[in-house]
């Protein structure tokens, strides 16, 4: 399963979600399901501005992977 890690992301900055939205233009109960892992897709253009606003170079700094157990 792919996570997204915007959670550890915006709290390291310490934001709330609502910080974030207004920074970033995503509404801010759409990253609350992305940082969920409940959204039913990732938007590249939302991927694309948090990897800006974050100021990442590696896609794994925003995903990562975890195996699914059972």
């Amino acid at each position: 399963m792919l996570i997204l890690k915007i959670r550890e992301l915006r709290e390291s900055e310490k934001l709330s979600v609502r910080q974030l939205s207004e920074a970033t233009g995503i509404r801010w109960n759409t990253l609350s399901d992305m940082e969920k892992n409940t959204a039913k897709h990732w938007p590249p253009e939302h991927l694309e501005t948090l990897m800006k606003y974050f100021k990442l170079k590696q896609i794994d700094q925003l995903i990562e992977y975890e195996e699914e157990l059972g």
